[in-house]
C-alpha cells in the first residue's frame, strides 16, 4: 500500500502552474502586455510574427521587437481544519506562500516586408513562451507530498508570414514548433521517513497558424482580425530519479530510477480582434480568445518499470475577453491601457497545488518613448488578481488536495523595437 500511494503522489506533480487559463502564459511582447493582449487588429510591429502574421504584410524593410519580462507569481494557501484535514492526511502548519523564483520570458521577433504590384507582404520569425509552470512551495509545507518545485516552460518558435490578396484584406499563417522542458519535485511520505522524487522531461510539437487582418470599409479606421493556432500534442520523454527511499522499498520498480513519458497538449487558441482609431492620436482595441482546453481532462504518467498512474484534470474550455487604449501623447510618447477577464475551465474537484489555477481579473499600464522615428523603447506592467479558489472532492491522492488558495501575478516587461529608417511603415 505505501508503494502505491508514494505512485500516485508522484504523478500528481506532473502538472504546472500558469498565470491564466490551464497553463497560459500571457503573451509578453512589451506593447501587447501593456495593451493586455487586446491588439490583435493593431500590430504595427515585427510582434506580429506571434499576434498575428496577417499584419506582417503592412511592414516595408527589416523590422526587430526584441523584449524581455519578468513574472512574479505568488500564491498563498489556507489548509482545511478538522475532519477534512483528517481525511486527506494534511498535517503541520496550514498556512503556506509560495517562494519567488526567477523567471524571464522572451520576446523575440524579426520581421522583413515589401511591397508586390502595391500588394503589400511580409514574412519573420519569433520566440515566445506561451505557457509553462513557475511553482516553488517550501520544502517543509504541509503540500510537499503533493507538489514541492514545477519549473516548466513551453517555447514557441516561429516562421510566419502575410500577403495583401486585395486592398483591405491581409491574410497570413506559417509554422509554429512547440517545445517543453519541465522540472518537477515532489517530497515523499514513508511513514517513517521523508524522500523525494525528480523528474525531468522534454519533447517537442509542430503546430500550425492561420490569421487575417480587415478593413471592412476603406476610409473608415476600423480593422478586424482573427489568429487561428492549432494545438501541438507533446510526447516528453525524460527520467524520474527518487531520493532517501527505505532499504525495505528500494527494490519495488515503482522507486527505482526510470524513464518516463507524459503527453502534453497545447490547446487550439482561437483570438478574435478589434481595433478602432477614434481620431489620429487614439487608438481603441478589443480581443476575444478561445482557448480549448478539452484537451486536458488528465495528466497521465507512465515510467518504463511499470508505474501508471492517471490523474483527473477535468479542464472545460476557457475564454477571456479583453480591452485597451492607445494614446499619443506626443511624436515622441505613447501611453496605453488594458484590462482583461479570464474565465478559466479549471474544475475545483480536481485542484492541486501544482496548477493553481482560477478566474482572473487583469489590468496593465505601457508607454513607448522613441529615440528616434525608428527607435523605441517599450515598457509595461501587468497584474492579475486571481479569484479565490476553495478546492472540493477532496482526499488523499488522487482527490484534490484540501484548502483555499489565493494567486496574483506580476509582469514587468521591457522592449527595443526598430525599424528600417530607409523604408516607410505602413499604418
Amino acid at each position: 500500500m505505501r508503494v502505491k500511494l508514494v505512485a500516485l503522489g508522484f504523478v500528481a506533480a506532473i502538472p504546472a502552474v500558469a498565470l491564466a487559463n490551464g497553463y497560459n502564459v500571457p503573451n509578453t511582447n512589451t506593447r501587447d502586455l501593456g495593451l493586455a493582449d487586446s491588439a490583435r487588429a493593431a500590430q504595427f510591429s515585427a510582434a506580429a510574427v506571434y499576434a498575428n502574421p496577417a499584419a506582417l504584410a503592412g511592414l516595408e524593410g527589416l523590422n526587430l521587437s526584441l523584449g524581455l519580462s519578468l513574472l512574479d507569481l505568488r500564491n498563498d494557501w489556507h489548509g482545511p481544519g478538522g475532519t477534512e484535514a483528517a481525511n486527506a492526511g494534511v498535517s503541520g502548519k496550514m498556512t503556506a506562500s509560495m517562494e519567488f523564483h526567477l523567471a524571464p520570458p522572451p520576446a523575440f521577433f524579426v520581421a522583413y516586408g515589401g511591397k508586390v504590384r502595391e500588394h503589400g507582404w511580409g514574412v519573420g520569425v519569433g520566440w515566445n513562451i506561451v505557457a509553462g509552470g513557475n511553482v516553488f512551495w517550501p520544502d517543509d509545507w504541509a503540500g510537499r507530498f503533493r507538489i514541492i518545485q514545477v519549473d516548466r516552460k513551453v517555447h514557441a518558435f516561429y516562421l510566419t508570414g502575410g500577403i495583401e490578396v486585395v486592398k483591405g484584406v491581409k491574410i497570413g499563417g506559417g509554422l509554429v514548433y512547440y517545445r517543453t522542458s519541465e522540472d518537477l519535485i515532489q517530497g515523499i511520505n514513508f511513514i517513517t521517513s521523508e524522500g523525494q522524487v525528480e523528474l525531468a522531461a522534454s519533447g517537442g510539437a509542430l503546430s500550425y497558424d492561420l490569421s487575417a487582418l480587415v478593413t471592412p470599409v476603406e476610409g473608415f479606421p476600423l480593422t478586424l482580425a482573427v489568429d487561428y493556432k492549432h494545438q501541438g500534442v507533446q510526447k516528453l520523454t525524460g527520467d524520474a530519479h527518487f531520493s532517501n527511499v527505505p532499504t525495505a522499498l528500494a527494490t519495488s520498480p515503482m522507486l527505482q530510477d526510470q524513464a518516463v513519458t507524459h503527453f502534453l497538449t497545447i490547446p487550439n487558441v482561437l483570438s478574435l480582434g478589434a481595433a478602432y482609431r477614434v481620431v489620429p492620436r487614439l487608438l481603441l482595441t478589443a480581443g476575444f480568445t478561445f482557448d480549448r482546453y478539452v484537451v486536458y481532462p488528465r495528466d497521465v504518467f507512465a515510467g518504463d518499470l511499470g508505474a501508471s498512474v492517471v490523474v483527473n484534470r477535468n479542464y472545460r474550455n476557457g475564454v477571456t475577453y479583453r480591452l485597451g487604449g492607445e494614446f499619443t501623447v506626443t511624436p515622441r510618447l505613447t501611453v496605453r491601457a488594458g484590462a482583461l477577464r479570464d474565465v478559466s475551465g479549471l474544475d475545483t474537484d480536481a485542484y492541486n497545488p501544482s496548477l493553481p489555477d482560477s478566474n482572473a481579473w487583469a489590468g496593465a499600464l505601457g508607454a513607448t518613448w522613441a529615440f528616434t522615428p525608428d527607435l523605441a523603447l517599450d515598457a509595461a506592467v501587468w497584474y492579475a488578481h486571481l479569484d479565490e479558489v476553495t478546492a472540493t472532492d477532496t482526499g488523499p491522492p488522487p482527490q484534490a488536495f484540501p484548502g483555499r488558495y489565493n494567486p496574483q501575478a506580476f509582469i514587468y516587461s521591457l522592449a527595443v523595437t526598430w525599424k528600417d529608417p530607409l523604408r516607410t511603415f505602413i499604418h
